[in-house]
């Protein structure tokens, strides 16, 4: 760039010569050695440019620096910021997670522990109530018995004392009993209808009717007496008389002996009734006698059999009133151990409802926390993080306004040293010019202005093409964006 503005200020110094070269050759040697200064002046002018434009090099690559360096730091500060929001949001999630798994455990745990003793209690009330229910089953069973053994006592007190009264009425009876039965046999053995034929008399008065044979037979004893005597009392007379075998004697012993049985006949009739019915009679009456000690036995028995009907009732009743009352007991006992075992299970499932209940809304409130602490930590996350890209966007465009004002400012003073060397150059050149004696006015004053028109064309183009350097070359950062942003 240095040797194409050399090319530029040398032709338009030849341009310049050239213009004045009607006034050169009228002052030649003045103006040889105006030409020579003038070389010499636009060798230092050159010198100053380029020190001036190795000065603004250098601090544009100062400048460069500082923002590459200040760039740098900041997008590492950005990073570090990322990475610190990253972490601490990350953390936050973790702390919120563990929180969150904790308060689920404690509430497991809670609604463990809780339905463990709920279950606990449960077992000890139905343990409690089965014993109650034992115990009242035990007691039941124990009065039941008491009662059926009381209920026995009495039924054996009730019977003993019934066959005590049987056995003392039958002790009573029973001699007249006998009696009855003895007469009674006696009697079927006259009358010829017992189970004893070869008994003494027996059929003797079987018939009430007295026959003549019964007769004959003597049957009446008074009667063989008293005709035994009547025949003695004739012998006596016959053998005293001394007919004792006559006619007339066997004639009255005949007439005795019919006499007497025709009228003994009738008398033995009625002893023989008489007789009769005194034998049979007292047999009757015993056996009356023994009929009625029989229908007292019975009635004995029949009173034995009704008090022992009613000690086995009344027995059975309290047996039954016993088994009633143990049923009673025990489906009372059974009633309130299943009221218990009930009222056990319901406060245990309202326990449990309970617990999973508190274990819910615990489980709630700790999912819901651990949302709000999540939705916190990434709203904070957010907000940090553009926080932090508005403060490192805003450092970041403060580092390149910084940099476009000290890049301006360096600009501007290398415009202003360069000017001022090209002015200072215009103007020794001049004053050379003027020094070597005008040799020609016109000349020389023609010359000068070609020189400075000239000079001024270098500055003019020197400062156009540094601008368009700057804009071309020296604007790119250190950093691309696609890094800043890394």
């Amino acid at each position: 760039m240095t040797w194409g503005m050399t090319a530029i200020a040398g032709a338009t110094l030849v341009g310049s010569a050239v213009s004045a070269g009607a006034s050169k050759s009228a002052a030649n040697t003045q103006a040889n050695a105006a030409g020579a200064a003038q070389e010499n002046q636009l060798a230092l002018a050159q010198t100053a440019i380029t020190a001036q434009q190795d000065i603004l090099n250098k601090q544009l690559r100062a400048q460069r620096g500082v923002m590459d360096a200040q760039l740098k730091a900041q997008f590492d500060a950005l990073a570090q910021q990322k990475e610190a929001l990253a972490t601490a949001y990350a953390k936050q999630n973790e702390i919120a997670s563990q929180t969150r798994d904790q308060q689920l455990n404690i509430a497991n745990q809670t609604r463990d522990q809780q339905l463990d003793i709920a279950g606990t209690t449960r077992d000890q009330q139905l343990n409690f109530a089965n014993q109650i229910r034992g115990q009242q089953l035990d007691l039941s069973g124990l009065t039941r018995d008491q009662q059926l053994e009381m209920a026995g006592m009495t039924r054996d007190q009730q019977l003993a004392l019934a066959k005590e009264v049987l056995d003392k009425q039958i002790a009573t009876y029973d001699p007249y009993n006998k009696a009855g039965l003895a007469g009674q046999n006696r009697l079927l053995d006259f009358l010829g209808v017992g189970n004893n034929p070869g008994a003494a008399n027996y059929g003797k008065y079987a018939t009430a009717e007295f026959t003549p044979t019964m007769f004959k037979e003597n049957v009446d004893p008074g009667y063989g007496f008293r005709i035994s005597e009547g025949l003695k009392a004739i012998d006596r007379k016959a053998a005293a008389s001394g007919g004792l075998l006559s006619g007339n004697a066997l004639k009255g012993a005949a007439s005795y002996s019919s006499d007497l049985a025709s009228q003994e006949y009738q008398n033995a009739f009625n002893r023989f009734q008489t007789a009769r019915a005194g034998t049979l009679s007292p047999l009757q009456a015993l056996q009356g006698v023994g009929f009625n000690a029989a229908g007292g036995m019975v009635n004995s028995y029949g009173n034995y059999g009704v008090a022992g009907a009613n000690a086995l009732d009344s027995y059975a009743n309290r047996g039954m009133a016993a088994y009633g009352d143990y049923a009673n007991r025990g489906m009372g006992a059974y009633s309130d151990y299943a009221n218990r075992g009930m009222t056990s299970y319901g406060d245990y499932a309202n326990r449990g409802i309970g617990a999973v209940g508190g274990a819910g809304v615990a489980m709630g409130n700790a999912v819901g926390s651990y949302g709000s602490a999540a939705g916190n930590a990434a709203s904070a996350y957010g907000n940090n993080l553009a926080n932090v890209y508005g403060t490192s966007g805003s450092n970041v465009s403060n580092i390149y306004g910084q940099i476009g004002t000290q890049e301006q400012t360096a600009y501007n003073n290398y415009i202003n040293g360069l000017t001022g060397a090209l002015t200072g150059y215009g103007t020794n050149a001049s004053n050379l010019t003027t020094g070597a004696g005008n040799a020609t006015a016109a000349g020389t004053i023609g010359q000068a202005n070609a020189i400075n028109s000239g000079i001024s064309g270098i500055s003019n183009a020197y400062y156009q093409n540094q601008l368009l350097r700057m804009l071309a070359d020296n604007k790119k950062p250190y950093y691309s964006e696609a890094e800043r942003l890394a």
